[in-house]
């Protein structure tokens, strides 16, 4: 009997042993991590690093096991890259260009891998994109100028609004989501030819769904990317019922739209905007084999653009008005500048962005410093491949430590600090940097890199021209959330 017993210990042992010490994959070598434990993998060790953010612990591991490393995450199996040039080189190659897509990221895209931002590689990924660029230049959005000025219809209505608010609080203005309706005008001027009030109660209801959407995502993503099986037993207590919830109104929003343009007819003949266009293809190809244009195709789509582009954008501003508050040495260099190079009351040009370095350069810092995507959206490898001297089995899961870049303390200095100054040469000019990498890398970055750019460039300066921006004096408390953009229970705004 004990020899029975001390038979089963030593086995249990020894796949133990297997288990947590397997870093290799049929004799080639996996990149280094720590121990993987039995069904929780290195969540014990993540949580104990940094429960709350517990991608703050890749910077630490890195140090131990190296810019390319392995972490299991419950059950997902991922390796995660800690360098620019690591990610430069590996994310841009064609190995690395699939996405990682479970069931559960599926459920939000009718079951389907649908859409643009986690279509698979390299098709329908490589249509949908040459679809999209091709649409954007068609319709004017591949042209600097047809931007700014889709922009800068939409900042008049910004700034009254705002006003009006400020006086209806008596001088008190919550920021929390408030730019993601204009954002979203602005896309939707872009994919739709249509421009709706700010009061325009669809509208509303539509940011109320993507920000439902949003913020149910992120608080399953980390329970469900360790555990995907959770997805049919925790609905509720995982958030994924609100989550559907806020997915299928937004769903329901695109194809209305997408009702009442094949039922005016116009885009057999005249297409006025990039529905219209996607609709021309869906005819063109009916009937073709593994066809990527399909009304469901185009739905996700046009909800991929609405998540991608607005909410994001949002995020980054609200994170730039909060860290302005926070520093008002900032703020005044910041309307100084501004002050001197642009007229009164006058919108930007291109000639004036190339002398506002303080401008790019509080841009950047609020793109560093929010990083308001920690870890870039997953890739998966198409193939088995090799990094570096490590092989990488096919459909591994792939991260990219983007907060790690951002607040490396060897390159940055200091880089909990908020000093624009940073990203300004010895003559007071912008200089770029490696190390800030807000929209990925290779061929999957993301797409509308250019439009959020000139989108925060010209919505920053007209705030500047017309407000200055206080912490309310009783504020007790600011919340950062590199997931959601910021909260703060109060702020205080004056024109």
């Amino acid at each position: 009997m004990l020899c029975v017993l001390l038979g089963v210990i030593t086995a249990t042992l020894l796949l133990f042993s297997i288990f947590i010490k397997n870093d290799t994959k049929n004799g080639k070598p996996l990149p280094p991590g720590p121990y993987r434990y039995p069904l929780v993998g290195n969540l014990v060790q993540l949580a104990m690093i940094n429960l709350k953010e517990p991608y703050r612990a890749f910077t630490i591991l890195s140090k131990k096991y190296g810019d390319i490393m392995s972490i299991q995450i419950g059950t997902t199996y991922a390796v995660v890259l800690n360098t620019p040039a690591i990610m430069e080189e590996y994310l841009s190659k064609p190995e690395f260009l699939d996405r990682y897509c479970n069931e559960y990221i599926q459920e939000r895209t009718l079951n389907k891998r649908l859409g643009i931002i986690f279509a698979k590689y390299p098709d329908p990924w490589t249509t949908l994109r040459r679809f999209t660029l091709r649409g954007l230049k068609q319709f004017g959005f591949g042209k600097r100028n047809a931007m700014i000025s889709t922009i800068q219809n939409e900042l008049p209505d910004v700034v009254e609004e705002l006003k009006r608010s400020i006086k209806e609080g008596n001088g008190i203005h919550d920021f929390d989501g408030y730019f993601a309706l204009s954002f979203l005008n602005v896309l939707w001027t872009m994919l739709a030819g249509r421009r709706y009030k700010h009061s325009d109660p669809k509208l509303k209801g539509l940011i109320k769904s993507m920000r439902i959407m949003m913020a149910t995502a992120n608080a399953s993503s980390n329970i469900l990317m360790a555990y995907p099986q959770m997805k049919d037993w925790f609905r509720d207590w995982t958030g994924l019922t609100m989550q559907q919830k806020g997915s299928d109104e937004m769903i329901a929003f695109a194809k209305e739209f997408i009702d009442d343009r094949k039922k005016l007819g116009l885009y057999k003949t005249n297409p006025e905007n990039m529905v219209d266009e996607f609709l021309r293809e869906i005819d063109a190809h009916k009937g073709d084999e593994d066809n990527v244009y399909t009304e469901e195709e185009l739905v996700i789509l046009i909800v991929d653009f609405f998540l991608a582009g607005s909410d994001t954008t949002n995020n980054t501003l609200s994170y730039c008005v909060l860290l302005l508050m926070l520093n008002p040495w900032a703020q005044k260099r910041l309307q100084a500048e501004i002050d001197l190079i642009v007229p009164n009351g006058s919108f930007p040009t291109a000639e004036h962005e190339s002398e506002l370095h303080y401008v790019r350069a509080t841009i950047a810092e609020t793109h560093r410093i929010s990083c308001v995507f920690p870890v870039m959206v997953p890739r998966a490898t198409v193939t088995d491949t090799q990094c570096g001297k490590y092989f990488i089995p096919k459909g591994t899961f792939i991260m990219a430590n983007i907060h790690g870049i951002h607040f490396n303390k060897s390159h940055w200095k200091d880089p909990d600090s908020f000093r624009p100054e940073r990203f300004l040469d010895d003559d007071g000019k912008f200089k770029s940097d490696d190390w800030l990498r807000p929209f990925g890398f290779g061929k999957r970055n993301c797409p509308g890199q250019a439009l959020a750019s000139m989108s925060l460039f010209h919505y920053l300066i007209v705030l500047m021209q017309n407000f200055t921006f206080y912490l309310y004096p009783t504020s007790h408390s600011h919340r950062w959330n590199l997931s959601l953009g910021y909260q703060t229970d109060h702020n205080l705004s004056e024109p």
